[in-house]
């Protein structure tokens, strides 16, 4: 009797003891399943969070150029915001490339404005346009006057053409005013001529220059030329108005000493290829700026060619003034 009750306890407790692993199995399950059923939703609540967050922050937009130009360092990323209804919201990577590669090109533009490596400017025009040199067998020109001519490629433009491109090739930029002033009186040449200055802005210029032949006399045929470079060259002359007669302030002063220091670099190239600085009464146009001078390149018994020759050894010192 007592051998089975035992038993039946035993039972009772293995019974027990299975029923609770049982339960304790269906709860963990039941946990587990909540579990996993509650997952995915987290998960898309977090997206929808990301997503939200990302719709505030700007996106970055790439297509294969863009990125071969970041690898190769040519442009920097541009974020563009997803937002189409903003006004700076590009339409295609197109655009922002574009507005990329303008901001390095202003920024160019700023160094170069700041850079004191900046070209100097030079203005060259012809009061008296039609005077040319004596006139050789193989000239085929003809004659408005003794020793004029309309022929520009005869004259005193011819002079200043080939200034100008000796200029340039120095690195100067030069406008070559051609504009002829003489007609209908060469007495009132200089009027017609300061129109044509009036059409510039002096203070674009390092240099302005009345560019004119001399008329031959005793003054300037001892000698007529020198040689540079083993070239004959006619001598060269600068001439400054002091401003007489007339009201308007005047800076002959300072014109003055720009054409004494242009006068000593041309001497210092050859000797006597440049006669002392004339000052006469009047202004010559000069008034307009500080950097006028008037060059006489030779004179009437001078050849053309004597004359283009010198234009070298001039744009030489004008380089170096102007430079100074």
């Amino acid at each position: 009797m007592v051998h089975m009750k035992v038993v039946r306890l035993s039972q009772i407790i293995w019974v027990a003891v299975l029923v609770g692993s049982v339960i304790l199995t269906v709860i963990f399950g039941v946990m587990l399943w909540k579990k996993n059923t509650q997952a995915p939703q987290t998960m898309k609540a977090a997206s929808v969070q990301t997503d939200a967050a990302a719709a505030d922050k700007p996106e970055t937009v790439f297509t294969k150029e863009k990125e071969a130009q970041l690898l190769s360092g040519r442009i920097e990323a541009v974020p563009v915001t997803a937002d189409a209804d903003t006004s700076d919201s590009p339409d295609s990577i197109e655009k922002v490339v574009v507005q990329q590669v303008k901001t390095e090109r202003e920024e160019t533009d700023t160094e170069i404005e700041d850079s004191t490596d900046k070209p100097c400017r030079v203005l060259i025009y012809h009061t008296h346009n039609t005077e040319a040199y004596e006139k050789q067998p193989e000239d085929k020109y003809e004659e408005s006057d003794a020793w004029r001519t309309e022929n520009n490629a005869y004259n005193i433009v011819a002079v200043g053409e080939r200034l100008a491109k000796e200029l340039e090739a120095l690195g100067i930029k030069v406008v070559h005013d051609e504009t002829s002033h003489e007609q209908p009186k060469l007495s009132t040449a200089y009027e017609r001529s300061l129109k044509t200055l009036k059409q510039y802005a002096p203070e674009d210029f390092d240099l302005i220059i009345d560019l004119h032949r001399d008329a031959a006399s005793a003054r300037n045929t001892s000698p007529s030329v020198v040689t540079y470079n083993g070239k004959s060259c006619a001598r060269l002359m600068l001439l400054i108005g002091n401003g007489s007669n007339f009201s308007t302030e005047h800076p002959w002063k300072e014109n003055y000493a720009l054409a004494e220091a242009l006068t000593a670099e041309l001497n210092g190239l050859a000797d006597d290829l440049c006669r002392d600085v004339m000052v006469k009464d009047g202004r010559y146009n000069q008034h307009i700026s500080t950097k006028c001078v008037l060059i006489e390149v030779g004179h009437n018994e001078n050849t053309l060619s004597e004359a283009l020759n010198a234009c070298t050894p001039l744009a030489i010192a004008i380089e170096k003034t102007i430079r100074r």
